[in-house]
């Protein structure tokens, strides 16, 4: 009978659904990538390829302070710690209990008709013992449980990578509007220099009656609309610094000085690994997230369907208030010192067993929840790849027609570049005058100033190229 019982409780069967993972039916390659192939290695801590020390430091404080990070690490903990709790209950629990207790009776609630009580006023109770109860797992309830809890642990890991990688891109992303908005301020007080010397000679010539007053106004106006945009760009300036702060979990009066130094604008051109193979999404943390969430609620259907079948205790002796109770061996005395005494040893043992026979549809309809929930996560799960898919396919057509856009301002960049030094070469052979000098420099500047939009926008995008498919996957950072 024993070699039965413990037989059943290792290899019972386990009722309910067995989790199968589902097809993803993912595309060979991204409709928008390349056709050569790239490594691992070339999207293993893509944000080196940005070549900024000061970034690779600030991420590097992000993922040691970063407060959501740090929340989603706990978070990994309690999972853990509730899969030890599963798992204990394949075992038997066994509990050491001490009484003692001192007790004083009404003698006229005992008092006889003669008015006399015949139960002692005081009385001591002392207890000592183990209680111990073992439920049977026969129909792999608590295998299933274990099993959920451990899935759900699984899906607590992707969890903590999924926020690092977002907190990562956030990271980069404000780093490379920090640089571009101190290269707009660079390029704006530049512009206003420029504008400060014209006006200058406009207001010579003015006096000299070769210019008119319109002239004069119109410089003045312009003047006034760059120095209105500082303000703004001071603003954002500081903000993103502030957001920044916060991401690296420092108070953000305490970054800003960090930031004194006007530093480039991370280059993300040619930076998008080619033939990006869209199997790579399989590895996506909120994807595998999705799944170990599919495969922890398949589980707790079978979890559900245990409770169809009898509860059946090895060492359980009485069933107490619908719950199985366990049994008890110890000691029992109103003496202290014959507490421990051959005759004051107690004991009861025995199997138990609970079915719950009526319960009007409460067991079926929590299997119909942990069903209906089943099948959530299996639709969250395939609309978690389809949203993925999106991600990348955007961030791919963003970031090659970027580049192109790109191209084009540079180009032009170097065009103007080109007529500054043209005109620069006609004033010194007093063929131009100082005016066009500097209306030609002005015309660089802009072009320098939508340079740097295209730039920002160019790496932003990068970044979300590299967030959309899944950052740095398993090559470290993993708890």
């Amino acid at each position: 009978m024993r070699r039965l019982l413990l037989l059943l409780t290792l290899t019972g069967c386990m009722v309910g659904p067995d989790y199968k993972k589902p097809d993803d039916c993912m595309p060979v390659n991204f409709t928008e990538a390349c056709t050569e192939q790239s490594s691992e290695e070339d999207l293993c801590g893509w944000w080196k390829q940005l070549n900024d020390p000061f970034l690779d430091s600030l991420l590097a404080q992000a993922m040691e302070c970063n407060y959501d990070i740090r929340i989603a690490f706990e978070k990994i903990q309690q999972a853990r710690a509730q899969y030890r709790i599963e798992r204990s209950y394949l075992f038997p629990e066994i509990d050491l209990t001490a009484t003692a207790v001192r007790s004083r009776n009404s003698q006229n609630f005992f008092a006889t008709t003669s008015g006399v009580s015949n139960i002692p006023t005081y009385e001591n109770f002392f207890q000592l013992g183990f209680d111990a109860i073992w439920e049977l797992d026969i129909w792999g309830k608590f295998r299933r449980g274990k099993r959920a809890a451990y899935f759900q642990w699984e899906a607590t890991i992707d969890d903590f990578k999924n926020v690092m990688i977002t907190m990562l891109s956030e990271v980069a992303r404000n780093y490379v509007t920090v640089c571009t908005l101190q290269q707009k301020i660079s390029l704006t007080l530049e512009k206003i220099e420029a504008d400060l010397q014209e006006l200058a000679l406009t207001q010579d010539l003015f006096t000299a009656g070769l210019a008119s007053e319109i002239n004069l106004d119109s410089l003045i106006a312009t003047i006034e609309n760059d120095k209105a945009a500082i303000p703004v760009l001071y603003t954002s300036l500081k903000q993103t610094i502030y957001a920044i702060a916060v991401l690296v979990g420092e108070q953000p009066e305490k970054l800003v000085c960090k930031f004194n130094e006007k530093r480039d604008i991370p280059s993300g051109t040619g930076k998008v690994p080619a033939g990006l193979p869209s199997d790579l999404l399989r590895r996506r943390p909120d994807i595998r997230s999705a799944e170990r969430q599919l495969a922890a609620q398949t589980e707790l259907i079978g979890y559900a369907v245990a409770d169809l079948f009898p509860h059946i205790t090895l060492t359980g002796a009485t069933v107490a208030g619908g719950t199985l109770a366990g049994s008890a061996i110890g000691y029992e005395s109103n003496q202290l010192k014959n507490l421990i005494a051959p005759l004051s040893s107690f004991f009861s043992i025995g199997p138990a067993l609970r079915w719950d026979l009526i319960d009007f549809g409460k067991v079926r309809g929590n299997i119909g929840v942990q069903t209906s929930l089943q099948k959530q996560a299996l639709l969250s799960y395939e609309q978690t790849i389809i949203h993925a898919l999106q991600d990348v396919e955007g961030a791919l057509v963003a970031y090659f027609q970027e580049q192109k856009r790109w191209e084009d301002y540079y180009k032009a960049a170097l065009s103007n570049a080109r007529a500054l030094e043209l005109t620069e070469d006609l004033f010194s052979a007093g063929l131009s005058s100082e005016i066009d000098v500097l209306n030609a420099l002005k015309t660089l500047i802009d072009a320098e100033n939508t340079l740097a939009d295209s730039e920002m926008a160019l790496t932003t995008n990068l970044i979300s190229l590299y967030k959309a498919i899944g950052g740095d996957w398993q090559c470290c950072y993993t708890p």
